[in-house]
């Protein structure tokens, strides 16, 4: 009997010992990043338009329903649109652009906004070259150089008028002046 009521009262306090444990680490994680408000939240949405670690997306289980019946000797291998898995100028690329934008997440701005540069440089004709001068801009407003992240925005409107981060740009330009 005293078991179950041992279960009971753990049971009943342990949502309320999440929440609390829940608002600490969220409290932290603020205090911790080096972006704050508008952009804290500029931050994050340059994230979600970003491409993802491929360790991270192998990751993922799906199960598909597939008419007929699989040997060993027949492995299904999925057929994805504009796969660049298997080409590693990309992989590579992608490997350096998370490594930029890790240190950006720790808050190492400095070298974030170094690794973006040489990134840009070292990649100029890459996919991924409008987001890392983007957050290279990002980086340089949260350093407080207004002037080159100004400028940095600008060019990066003139440049890719119709890249989803175009408004973030503008509102980051307004925040500056």
């Amino acid at each position: 009997m005293k078991v179950f009521i041992l279960f009971g009262v753990l049971f009943l306090m342990t949502p309320a010992v999440a929440e609390q444990v829940n608002t600490e680490n969220v409290i932290k994680a603020e205090k911790d990043n080096a972006f704050k408000g508008l952009f804290y939240t500029v931050w994050n949405k340059f994230k979600t338009l970003s491409p993802k670690d491929e360790s991270e997306v192998r990751n993922i289980t799906v199960t598909m329903g597939v008419r007929g019946s699989e040997t060993t000797s027949t492995i299904l291998q999925p057929y994805w649109k504009d796969d660049k898995t298997s080409d590693e100028a990309f992989m590579q690329q992608l490997e350096d652009f998370a490594k930029a934008q890790s240190l950006a997440d720790k808050g190492d701005l400095e070298s974030a906004n170094k690794a973006f540069n040489g990134f840009i440089n070292k990649y100029p004709s890459s996919d991924l070259k409008p987001n890392a001068e983007f957050a290279e801009a990002l980086t340089m407003a949260a350093l407080g150089n207004v002037v080159v992240s100004e400028k940095s925005f600008k060019s990066f409107i003139d440049e890719y008028p119709k890249h989803p981060l175009v408004g973030d740009a503008k509102m980051v330009i307004k925040e500056l002046k």
